[in-house]
């Protein structure tokens, strides 16, 4: 009897023991994950919906809770994407900063903008950026509120020319009127800004040619009042600088209005095949009476089997023109003029070359010299005749092609003015 009663007593506790397991340890240890999983934002593998003392109501306000999480995690992601896409379409730089100054977020364009390797966060706008300015509009608006507007000068950018910003800053407001930080918008104005250097540079300089054989017709003109003046050699000579300010009017004008249509994209080109050789000789031709006259010797040096080049034949007349007519202008009597012709960097482009022998240029205004009414030196080259568009031309019109242009030299040490085009079958 007493054997029986300890068996059904272990029996009972075993019973005891595994319905406790069941309805509470179990469960206990279960929803330990679960609110361990929730806690370090791992998606729960699985829901236990059972369990005694008040566990199962607790498991399944967990289940709603972490539906609930799922869907703000989920929202939050979409958001985040979708803000991501907007800030990196944005031609414009963008920075995000909080109450401390210190930056949250930034997109793809601003770290171009400042040559950043990667997003600065939790820099503040001093350490990031460097801008002064920038850092102390923000510091104003963390504090008071307000909005900024800045146009700043930055040293670098492009090419060394440096940068132009304009700057817009803002605060960040939450829906209960608090503010959270600041958000600051870079514009780069800097093509904008040399667009306008350079359209008042040619208003100048178009105003400055202009004006010298425009003064000199208005004040020959006034000897037209006395028919005496026009009367023998003294006449002859007023006649003559009248046609020669005329000449020098209508080209300038023609030229302006050949880059207008070169510019504007209105300009055709009619492509045939040429050998290089061909077109070298042409030249030659064409330009030996004129170096003959100031004893100015002209060569060729083009080798024979050079794959042909496609080029405008009117076109391809007048770049040379323009360059034969800027050698002869300053080569020495009894110096050497060379029109060359040689492979390029690649099979795909000839290289064309006019070197003369003249006094050069100097090495900080070699990049200009392609300018339109750039000038070496203004008044020494105007008296030598030409508008100040020649080599403006050829520069269009060689990219027209497909080409490239530009010069070597030196002072003392003559120019070498090189172009290429691209082969028939490039």
């Amino acid at each position: 009897m007493d054997g029986l009663a300890v068996f059904l007593v272990g029996g009972i506790l075993l019973l005891v023991g595994l319905w406790a397991w069941a309805e509470l340890v179990r469960p206990l240890r279960q929803l330990q994950r679960l609110i361990l999983d929730l806690a370090e934002g791992r998606r729960p593998s699985g829901f236990v919906a059972r369990g005694g003392w008040g566990l199962k109501e607790s498991i399944g306000q967990l289940e709603r809770l972490a539906e609930k999480l799922e869907g703000i995690t989920s929202r939050e992601k979409i958001e985040r994407l979708n803000l991501q896409a907007i800030l990196g379409s944005l031609t414009e730089g963008v920075l995000v900063g909080n109450l401390e100054g210190r930056i949250v977020l930034a997109n793809e364009e601003l770290l171009r903008m400042f040559s950043l390797e990667e997003i600065p966060l939790g820099r503040t706008m001093m350490e990031a950026i460097r801008l002064v300015e920038v850092d102390r509009a923000v510091e104003e608006i963390n504090q008071g509120g307000g909005t900024r507007s800045l146009e700043l000068q930055v040293a670098g950018g492009e090419g060394g020319q440096g940068q132009t910003f304009a700057v817009n800053l803002a605060p960040i407001v939450e829906g209960n009127r608090e503010r959270s930080g600041v958000v600051v918008v870079f514009h780069d104005l800097s093509k904008i800004r040399r667009l306008e250097m350079v359209r008042q540079e040619f208003v100048t300089n178009l105003s400055h040619e202009l004006r010298t054989p425009l003064s000199i017709l208005a004040g020959y003109l006034e000897t037209l009042e006395d028919p005496k003046m026009l009367k023998g050699e003294e006449g002859k000579k007023i006649w003559a600088v009248l046609q020669r300010n005329c000449e020098r009017l209508t080209l300038l004008v023609g030229d302006l209005l050949e880059l207008s249509r070169i510019e504007s994209g209105r300009l055709e080109l009619k492509l045939v095949s040429r050998a290089p050789r061909g077109i070298l000789e042409e030249v030659q031709e064409d330009w030996r009476r004129a170096f003959d006259a100031k004893k100015v010797k002209l060569r060729l040096d083009c080798p024979s089997g050079l794959r042909a080049v496609r080029a405008d034949p009117l076109r391809l007349g007048q770049i040379f023109s323009n360059l034969m007519e800027n050698a002869l202008r300053f080569a020495p009597v009894g110096s050497e003029v060379v029109l060359a012709t040689r492979v390029g960097d690649s099979d795909l482009e000839i290289e064309f070359s006019v070197r003369d022998e003249g006094e050069g240029i100097p090495a900080d205004k070699i990049d200009r010299i392609f300018e339109r009414f750039f000038r070496v030196d203004g008044g020494r080259v105007r008296e030598k005749g030409g508008t100040g568009l020649g080599l403006s031309i050829v520069k269009h019109l060689v990219q027209l092609h497909g080409g490239r242009v530009w010069a070597k030299s030196g002072l003392g040490k003559g120019t070498e003015i090189i172009l290429t085009l691209p082969t028939s079958n490039s």
